[in-house]
């Protein structure tokens, strides 16, 4: 399982640049979401400082 992990303040951000809600980021990040929304929620995060992890 792999997920991206951001600050709260990040989360706000994506909110307010992609228009969309917490639970939405959240699933996004956790990647159980895939589409074009969100992969533009992903990207984001990756460049507001979030981290790709992958647990075992």
């Amino acid at each position: 399982m792999r997920q991206i992990l951001v600050k709260r303040g990040v989360m706000k951000q994506i909110m307010k640049d992609v228009g969309v809600t917490t639970p939405t980021i959240i699933a996004a990040l956790k990647y159980e979401t895939h589409t074009d929304k969100a992969k533009r929620i992903r990207q984001r995060a990756l460049q507001l400082g979030g981290v790709e992890v992958k647990s075992i």
